[in-house]
């Protein structure tokens, strides 16, 4: 019978003895991912494919969190499909002294001294020829001074960081079962640096392989399972396809052989369209071939992983049974995301196209965050603006060149025109009054993040304009009389000059226009009770523009235009009154004061409410004399009339003189002369004169 003593330590595998005893020597052998033992080329085996483990009450005590775990670690390896292997345990009355060679497997806890330093599980193997006969285990009361915790699902922050948060005892247990079934070390341990492995539950260093997923499942691995179906195979009819694929959290370690370490990704921190390696360890846990599975890299902002993340890349595998896979996947970063904190994962069969007993261990989450860098604003080319002046300009939205990655952006102009704004949120300019400039004017466009800030340049130009002339109200026309329309004007001069011509689109007969001024010219307005439609066109260098107004014809008593309404008026209108439904005819039409084409009692009517008869006053000139005139007469003369039925001053009409020493006095023209003085005008007053002074 030989004895060999396995265990699981931080930092190394050691086989504290090997003794022969009995046929022959018990050797380590390596098949696939596993290794197994062997005596005379038999695979030394427990009879029967079960073994029965007799629990310590001290340290496993019925319904206990240790008796809890171990169990569960017994467990998981006799659920292994197609295979035979059954584990089964009892609790002794009491602790007893471990008997390496009695026959019973016991397992107890012990003080951490008697295992020494590092050890985490101590398996003893004792064989009787090609059968297993005794295999007592040993655990460490407070390994590394530390302890156990006790998590069914222990997260990669627990698992390593074991120094801090302890070591997990289903981990450590799951794999001295693995012992205690036959099962060695993988890798043995004479392996060079470097050399490539799977993880499994049977590497020789903590965390052996690791959960699963991103649940934290602990279950055994691929080669785990092809380990026991080696040692133990199924007899009988095959049972139903189990069909379980997995998703490890878990790979191998470069540097430390025999280590598993969380799979990872590099670099840790990107810019948009980086290169970003993750390694990706996949596993077939069922007793069927899965064909053409997808396998998604997904990029979250959040701690749990499912398909409505932001899917990176995906690739199909085949895996068949008893397979598994660790690799690289280099994946293209998206040309554009925002800058932050962002969890990466995997998930295998993440369409849900494969049916499976569990769908809890294909999502895989990394330890490590992804920082996505910002990065500063580059802004996209500004095509060139033209428009005319005093049009108000709203400019392009400004863009950048990686929108998501590089907002917020603050936008801000360097040399803003006097009136030109910017919406420091969307970057638009607004000038609602442009001005004309021969020349192109230079904007730059500013972009701030807090990554840094860059420049475009904004080529504006702003031509002269069409013209637009300004709304032009009703006017009104005397019948029989010039009219002369006002001065149009146009909205910007500045900007729509010089106007080139004027001219009339639309207006009565005998209307023209001033084509300097734009002055409407009606010798004799025609029409009385009519609005006519005027149409103003100017036109400049860039276009034209017009303008439509009414002009509305009115009658007036006044028909010989002295400025009252007397006998001779009414003598015009007595020669034009023919009476009701009789047309004026064009002479009397400016009689027609109703406008309804007649001149009847109506007109005469309102003839009446303006009959004065004859306006006659004192008119003064300039030079002091004075005369009797009609009001309309004096004022076409250059007088000033005094009022209806005044008569002319004594010697003149009066004004105010200043004189040589400034004084002022109210005086005749000939008197402010021979004063020598200065006469200001007849009607002028020295109250309202300021006279220079001497």
């Amino acid at each position: 019978m030989t004895t060999l003593r396995k265990y699981i330590t931080r930092s190394r595998v050691a086989v504290l003895a090997v003794v022969l005893l009995g046929a022959g020597w018990l050797s380590g052998d390596r098949a696939d991912g596993f290794s197994y033992f062997q005596v005379g080329g038999v695979n030394v085996v427990w009879a029967g494919a079960q073994s029965t483990r007799l629990l310590s009450p001290s340290t496993f005590p019925p319904g206990s969190v240790t008796e809890l775990h171990y169990l569960a670690a017994m467990g998981l390896w006799n659920i292994v499909p197609r295979c035979d292997f059954e584990y089964s345990y009892a609790t002794n009355e009491q602790d007893f002294p471990v008997d390496n060679f009695d026959g019973y497997s016991d397992t107890i806890a012990v003080p951490a001294a008697d295992l020494g330093p590092g050890v985490l599980g101590a398996t003893y193997l004792v064989n009787d020829g090609a059968q297993w006969f005794d295999m007592d285990q040993l655990y460490p009361d407070l390994p590394e001074g530390i302890g156990w915790y006790f998590e069914a699902n222990p997260g990669c922050d627990l698992v390593t960081a074991p120094l801090v948060n302890g070591f997990s005892f289903l981990l450590v247990a799951t794999h001295e079962l693995g012992h205690a079934l036959g099962l060695g070390h993988d890798p043995v341990g004479t392996e060079a640096p470097g050399t490539p492995f799977l993880v499994q539950t049977m590497n020789p260093r903590y965390p052996s392989g690791g959960p699963i997923g991103q649940e934290n499942i602990i279950e055994l691995h691929t080669e785990d399972r092809n380990g026991v179906r080696f040692l133990y195979p199924h007899s009988g009819p095959a049972g139903p396809a189990y069909v379980d694929l997995a998703n490890a959290s878990y790979s191998f370690s470069s540097t430390d052989i025999g280590k598993a370490i969380p799979v990872f990704f590099t670099p840790t921190a990107v810019e948009p369209g980086d290169e970003l390696t993750l390694r990706t360890v996949i596993e077939n846990f069922g007793t069927t071939n899965e064909f053409n599975v997808r396998l998604g890299y997904y990029l979250s902002t959040d701690d749990v992983i499912d398909a409505s993340d932001q899917l990176l890349a995906d690739v199909r595998f085949d895996l068949a049974f008893q397979d598994a896979q660790d690799f690289d996947a280099a994946i293209d970063m998206p040309e554009d995301l925002p800058a932050g904190e962002y969890y990466v994962g995997s998930i295998f069969d993440d369409l849900d196209e494969v049916t499976e007993e569990y769908e809890d261990n294909n999502h895989v989450i990394y330890c490590d965050t992804l920082t996505v860098e910002q990065l500063a604003p580059v802004i996209n080319n500004l095509p060139q603006q033209n428009i005319p002046c005093a049009t108000p300009f709203t400019g392009p939205t400004p863009v950048v060149t990686h929108p998501l990655n590089m907002g917020p952006i603050t936008w801000s102009i360097d040399n803003p025109e006097p009136g030109m704004t910017i919406d420091d949120e969307t970057g638009v300019i607004s000038w609602p009054s442009p001005v004309r400039s021969e020349f192109l004017y230079t904007i730059f466009v500013r972009a701030t993040n807090s990554a840094g800030s860059s420049t475009q340049t904004l080529f504006l130009g702003v031509s002269a304009a069409a013209p637009a002339i300004n709304t032009i109200g009703l006017q009104t026309a005397v019948c029989g009389q010039e009219y002369v329309g006002p001065v149009p004007q146009i909205t910007a001069p500045s900007c729509m000059n010089p106007i080139i011509n004027w001219s009339l689109d639309n207006g009565p007969p005998g209307m023209g226009i001033d084509f300097e001024t734009g002055e409407v010219l009606w010798p004799d307005a025609a029409g009385v009770g009519t609005q006519h439609l005027v149409t103003i066109r100017a036109t400049n260098a860039q276009g034209n523009g017009t303008r439509s107004f009414l002009v509305e014809v009115v009658g007036t008593p006044d028909r010989d235009n002295d400025g009252d309404v007397d006998d001779a008026d009414y003598a015009e209108y007595a020669a034009c009154h023919d009476g009701p439904d009789v047309l004026s005819g064009a002479a009397c039409e400016c009689n027609d004061l109703d406008g309804d084409g007649d001149v009847d009692l109506r007109d005469l009517g309102l003839f009446q409410l303006a009959y004065s008869g004859r306006r006659v006053g004192a008119c003064c000139y300039g030079n002091g004399s004075c005369d009797l005139s009609a009001p309309l007469v004096c004022t076409d003369a250059g007088g000033s009339y005094l009022g209806d039925g005044t008569t002319c001053p004594v010697g003149g009409c009066q004004g105010a003189c200043c004189l040589s020493n400034g004084f002022c006095l109210d005086l005749t023209a000939p008197n402010c002369t021979g004063a020598a003085g200065t006469f200001e005008g007849a009607g002028t007053s020295c109250s309202t004169t300021t006279c220079p002074g001497p």
